[in-house]
């Protein structure tokens, strides 16, 4: 059997979980539970007892501003910012009253923050603004070589991992796209807030998983590790590059003691309740680096309707860490209110979301392999309709539906996605959506089954970067997934099953909706 073909075999897990998880949502669902009075449902937060605990300091700055180095003050602003607690939201549920600076499924949070440094393998707790030291020693090394590269060694190693309990108790089998989404949510966010402070971030989407998971003492069925992120200051030269000599699982699994640190148990296990979660999970899993693979995604035809030229203006700089204080998904009932948007200021930041991400599953120098399709309501300055931006020069080509509408008097292009969306969500005064496309093809032949998690995260990373440009203009963002991805690829004008709508990004002003929020500040914030 030849590499294509082993790929091609290997990814039919993937691909048959990508159907059913995106196109058959009826079957997808057939398995959820209530929220409600959940047995299953478990603490909100991951407890480790009986380990060394290192507060971070929670003098804060409210701007975010260029490092010389990951001190503790930079790393309590990183963790702080990139995956702290932003405020408390109280309503007549009471059922999602955590919120962080990224988006979540419910406030569920399955994603969890661990942080490797010189002295030592950390667990990052929001609650506590603390680390907890899982295992002591410099393991950066290690980490690199789980991930094929060599180069500097970076001043932090993040590795995000899914805690699928969290998401699993509702959602069952279908956790695993909430969790693989929401691990590329943050990965966006880690990145941005990186950025903003000097260091650089590097993707790895690929790695091998066994000496991963036994260095941070994970249980692979129940919290396998999704995402590794190096972080190395923006003015070093990282030299990250291929290894010449392949690793393999076992032969690095072999180097570090097993830990079975004490966590305080809540919950279902997932490998018991979750067959088809557990089965794609598994058949992710990588066993040597030699098999590692970059690729660039087969894109869709651009339209051939004539293209609105970018604006000419740049849109103005705003302070990062005051717009993740202030990002928000809006109330439990998605209500808009009607309100005046800049669109030539959304358009041009949307323009730019795409630059600056390093990713091991594209060749250096590409652009994150999503494609954004812009379906305008109501914005000032960008006719109503449906457009896909231009990933090179920034314009915005008008789509036609790829089905013609059959109905009295036609279909504006909002009202098509309202369509194929299921109910829940109000558009009366929508301003906008945003369709995030990937091709599925490009994810599966290079990647196999591990492809599902990777075109999850890649779009993850772009959505919150989505979600942080409407923020900007006090817009919030809320990610849906129940809607009819046949549809929504129709109304897109997107001829080919490769191309699949991965992610749906509402935008627009939204109420409180009965909400009292109460936000979450450092004490002694300068």
């Amino acid at each position: 059997m030849t590499g294509a073909a082993v790929i091609e075999h290997e990814a039919r897990v993937g691909r048959e979980f990508l159907r059913v998880s995106l196109e058959d949502l009826a079957e997808a669902m057939e398995t959820r539970q209530s929220e409600y009075a959940n047995p299953d449902e478990p603490l909100k937060f991951k407890i480790y007892r009986g380990l060394p605990r290192r507060p971070l300091t929670t003098r804060v700055h409210r701007r975010l501003t260029g490092v010389e180095a990951l001190d503790e003050q930079a790393l309590s602003t990183l963790l702080r910012y990139g995956y702290g607690i932003s405020r408390q939201e109280f309503d007549t549920n009471g059922t999602w009253p955590y919120h962080r600076m990224v988006a979540s499924a419910r406030c569920l949070f399955a994603v969890q923050l661990y942080v490797c440094l010189a002295e030592g393998v950390h667990h990052y707790d929001a609650p506590h603004h603390s680390l907890v030291r899982l295992r002591a020693g410099d393991h950066r090394e290690l980490l690199a070589r789980a991930t094929g590269s060599t180069g500097a060694p970076p001043q932090a190693v993040l590795v995000l991992s899914g805690l699928f309990s969290k998401a699993a108790y509702i959602y069952r089998d279908y956790a695993y796209r909430l969790c693989t989404q929401e691990a590329g949510l943050l990965t966006g966010n880690l990145d941005l807030v990186a950025r903003s402070m000097g260091l650089r971030a590097h993707v790895h989407h690929q790695f091998v998983d066994e000496p991963v998971n036994k260095l941070l003492g994970l249980d692979p069925d129940e919290e396998p590790a999704l995402v590794v992120l190096p972080l190395h200051l923006a003015g070093a030269d990282p030299g990250i590059r291929r290894r010449e000599v392949a690793e393999t699982a076992a032969a690095l699994a072999g180097t570090i003691e097993p830990i079975e640190p004490y966590v305080v148990r809540s919950g279902l296990r997932v490998a018991q309740a979750c067959p088809t979660l557990t089965a794609v999970n598994r058949a992710s899993l990588r066993t040597d680096t030699g098999g590692f693979a970059t690729a660039e995604p087969a894109a869709p035809a651009l339209p051939a309707a004539e293209p609105l030229a970018p604006p000419r203006t740049a849109a103005p700089e705003v302070d990062l860490a005051q717009v993740l204080r202030a990002r928000d998904s809006g109330p439990g009932i998605f209500r808009p209110v009607a309100s005046q948007v800049d669109g030539a200021e959304l358009w041009a930041r949307l323009a730019r979301v795409r630059t600056g991400v390093s990713s091991d599953a594209v060749p250096a120098g590409a652009p994150v392999p999503v494609e954004i399709f812009l379906t305008v309501g109501d914005l000032t300055g960008i006719p109503a309709g449906c457009y896909r931006l231009d990933q090179g020069t920034g314009a915005l080509h008008p789509v036609r539906p790829a089905t013609p509408d059959t109905g009295q008097g036609g279909t504006d292009a909002l009202t098509a996605i309202e369509r194929v969306t299921i109910p829940g969500p109000v558009f009366r005064n929508m301003n906008a959506v945003v369709h995030l496309v990937v091709d599925r093809d490009w994810a599966f032949d290079t990647f196999g089954d591990r492809g599902y998690r990777v075109l999850n995260q890649e779009a993850g990373l772009l959505a919150h970067r989505v979600c942080v440009a409407a923020a900007a203009q006090g817009v919030s963002g809320r990610i849906v997934n129940a809607y009819h991805a046949d549809g929504v690829r129709a109304a897109l004008g997107l001829t080919e099953q490769r191309h699949a709508p991965v992610f749906q990004i509402l935008l627009a002003r939204t109420g409180p909706g009965g909400r009292v929020i109460v936000p979450v500040e450092p004490e002694g914030a300068q």
